[in-house]
């Protein structure tokens, strides 16, 4: 199950027109006889300049696969923070705690569900393409 998700996320940064770099800071498999850990970090930087930074542990173990932390950071090429999903226990009012979704600024804090690093990478590359794409089209 590692391998595939693995699998997926390099697919979407080696084949969408959005990226231009992608760093593999960190990307470790720990397997024993009762469980397979991932930690990843990736810096993925995007066509219009924006960086998405990409953190997560998953664990897979007796056929669950679950994310278990997690940080994806979104910013523009000024560094101002678009957008970040992550399960730091640091805002324990928001109701779908630990997730929460900073939107905007640090204190702009908002509630969200559990998030995979794939499903923020789809979501982040979907705008950015079709900010790109309306872009082309105005005169």
């Amino acid at each position: 199950m590692i391998q595939e998700y693995l699998g997926q996320i390099d697919e979407l940064l080696t084949t969408n027109s959005a990226v231009n770099d992608v760093a593999i800071v960190r990307r470790s498999i720990r397997d024993t006889d009762t469980e397979k850990v991932l930690n990843y970090r990736y810096r993925v930087t995007l066509a219009d300049g924006s960086l998405v930074e990409m953190t997560e542990r998953v664990l897979e173990a007796q056929g669950i696969f679950e994310v278990t932390r997690y940080r994806h950071h979104w910013q523009d090429a000024d560094g101002h923070l678009i957008k970040r999903w992550d399960n730091a226990p640091h805002h324990p009012t928001v109701d779908t705690f630990p997730h929460h979704l900073h939107d905007g600024a640090e204190n702009s804090v908002v509630s969200h569900p559990p998030i995979t690093g794939f499903e923020v990478l789809q979501r982040i590359l979907v705008e950015v393409e079709t900010q790109m794409s309306q872009r082309r089209e105005q005169p």
